[in-house]
């Protein structure tokens, strides 16, 4: 279940190749929009070298989802 608050990332292995866990993890905590975590998680693979596609979506949750 996913409810308000909570925070969903799909990407590729260009990111996480390149960006160790902890540190997707600490960007994915801070308080920002879902394109500006975004943007700094392809910005810090590519900094690390990254070579391979990097995809990158974060979805953001505002309320819990009822059930269907």
């Amino acid at each position: 279940k996913l409810y308000g608050g909570d925070k969903l990332l799909l990407c590729t292995d260009g990111l996480t190749e390149m960006v160790d866990d902890a540190t997707i993890a600490q960007v994915m905590r801070e308080a920002k929009p879902a394109q500006s975590a975004c943007q700094d998680l392809v910005d810090l693979s590519l900094s690390g070298g990254g070579t391979d596609n990097i995809t990158v979506v974060l979805a953001h949750f505002r309320s819990s989802l009822s059930p269907q």
